[in-house]
Parts: structure tokens; C-alpha cells; sequence
């Protein structure tokens, strides 16, 4: 059965609320690891203020699209960590709108741009006045984190969860098969490679456990496995046999997510739309079939 998640460990009260953040930060990662180098490298000219600039709002951009996934997160604990980011974030944005006021505060001092007087009542806005907005909408935020952001992840990573997460790449199989078997009685099987606690996942090549499930639906035989880093899903009508007796797929359906301890009902539900999506056509070849009987008599 899918494995059930405890409550999670309160963060404790001499953890900030941005801890989450910078752990998750010092994981392997290369897109921080790029920015972190430039950042150390030394950033002082315009060129570096633009791309850093651009970068941050291709991340931002970037973000909704990855939280608009239906599986974005997993669990109320995967929430905190981006939401002790998002917190960071603002802080940050904040700090850059005041830091482009007082930037181009230099530029006029220097000679090299005017700016004009703050409109007075009844005339339009100006520059400085748009400029002295960016700095009190920087208070604005500042104090929006200060107010809201330790409350909002405390709460998340307080909060218990109960979606099956699995640990490693065997019991996401097992947990697949178990929710398989649930939708399917008699048909799902799960086929062990290997005895309890003999899979160690810090050796697994991208191949986990060895472990896979059969799933047989209106004489199909279908087998979900994983190799090559992938969630595959293979039908046994399309296997070619070698001279040694082996079989061969040069075709097969591929899972929405590659992670090896991705959600299991994720993974099912990829598995039972193929399953369905098949038996639709199946049936629509047979009803094609029938027509053509009926139309020769």
C-alpha cells in the first residue's frame, strides 16, 4: 500500500523562516550554482546589472510555469521550502527596486541623465515620481515578508501530510502496483527482482530496483518498469524477439515525470490513461470492422 507520511517535524524556533530555503539551495543544483559563480566572480557593470536582471525575471517566469503544473508539489513540506523562496525572492526584488532608485540617482549625479522636479497636484506623474514609488512599493514588500513569511511556512511544514511518498525506487513501484491493483483487482501483478533489503538505492544506475508490474487488460499484456532514468510503460504486442530467445521494444510510453520517488498516483494515472486510451481504440476498430460487415451483406 502507498506509504503515509507522519506529521511533519516542526522547524524549530531557532530556524529561520528562509532556513528552508537555503538548504534546498545547497543541494546539487546547476542553475543556482551558475548564478552563485557569477555572483563570486564579481558583478560591477552595466552588462552584469542587465543579465542578472533578465535572468531574475526568466526565473520568475519560470516559477509560475512550474507551479502550474498539476504535480508541482507533493506535499505541504514541498510547499514551505518554495514558499520560504518565494519570501526570499520578494525580499530581494524589494532590495533591487530600491538599489534602481538609488542607481539612477548616481547616473543623474553624474551628469550623464536629468531628472525633473516631482509633478506637482493636478499634473501628471512623473520619473522621480514613479521613481519614489518603486522605493516606498520596496517598504511596502519588506513589510509583507516581515508580517507574513514566517507564519506562512511554519504552518505549511507544520501541516501533516498523507500523499503517498515513496522513499526510494522500489517502493514506488510497490506503491504503483498496490494502486493499480486497487482500479484493476486481479489483473495487476507486481514482480520482485530481488529478496527484501537486498536493493540498495544508492546504487541505482537509473534501472531502480529491478522490480516491475504486469497489467493485463483485454488480452494486452503491458509492463511498467523503469531504465534509463525513465518511467516506462511497454505492451507486449509490440516486443520483437532476438535470435537468443530475448524481446526487444523499439517503441514504448513514456511517464510524465522521470523522478525515481515521483508520485505514485501520478504515475497510475499516466498508466491508466494509456490503458484507457488503447481500449477506446480497440473498440474503435471493432466497431470500423463491424461496418464493414454490415455494409458487404
Amino acid at each position: 500500500m502507498p506509504i503515509k507520511q507522519g506529521p511533519a517535524a516542526r522547524l524549530d524556533d531557532a530556524t529561520p523562516w528562509n532556513g528552508l530555503y537555503e538548504q534546498a539551495a545547497e543541494k546539487q543544483n546547476d542553475l543556482v550554482s551558475e548564478v552563485r559563480t557569477a555572483v563570486e566572480y564579481g558583478m560591477h557593470d552595466p552588462v552584469d546589472s542587465v543579465e542578472m536582471a533578465c535572468t531574475a525575471a526568466e526565473t520568475a517566469g519560470a516559477t509560475v510555469q512550474a507551479l502550474s503544473s498539476p504535480w508541482s508539489l507533493y506535499t505541504p513540506q514541498d510547499a514551505a521550502t518554495v514558499a520560504s523562496a518565494l519570501f526570499v525572492q520578494l525580499r530581494y526584488s524589494a532590495d533591487a527596486l530600491a538599489e534602481l532608485q538609488r542607481a539612477v540617482g548616481r547616473v543623474v549625479e553624474r551628469g550623464e541623465a536629468e531628472l525633473v522636479a516631482p509633478a506637482g497636484a493636478g499634473q501628471p506623474t512623473n520619473l522621480s515620481d514613479a521613481l519614489e514609488s518603486l522605493r516606498a512599493l520596496s517598504d511596502t514588500i519588506h513589510g509583507l515578508v516581515a508580517r507574513h513569511a514566517s507564519t506562512t511556512v511554519r504552518a505549511l511544514h507544520a501541516a501533516p501530510g498523507s500523499a503517498p511518498v515513496p522513499a526510494d525506487a522500489h517502493q514506488t513501484v510497490a506503491a504503483v502496483a498496490a494502486l493499480l491493483g486497487e482500479r484493476r483487482e486481479g489483473t495487476v501483478t507486481l514482480n520482485t527482482g530481488h529478496e527484501d533489503g537486498d536493493y540498495d538505492p544508492h546504487d541505482d544506475d537509473g534501472f531502480g530496483c529491478g522490480c516491475d508490474v504486469t497489467i493485463l487488460v483485454d488480452g494486452e499484456e503491458y509492463n511498467f518498469h523503469r531504465g534509463d532514468s525513465e518511467w516506462s510503460l511497454t505492451r507486449a504486442s509490440e516486443g520483437l524477439e532476438t535470435s537468443s530467445g530475448g524481446t526487444v521494444y523499439d517503441s514504448w510510453e513514456t511517464m510524465s515525470t522521470t523522478l525515481k520517488t515521483a508520485h505514485p498516483q501520478q504515475l497510475a494515472g499516466d498508466i491508466l490513461k494509456v490503458l484507457a486510451a488503447d481500449q477506446s481504440a480497440r473498440q474503435g476498430s471493432v466497431g470500423s470492422l463491424r461496418a464493414v460487415t454490415t455494409n458487404r451483406n
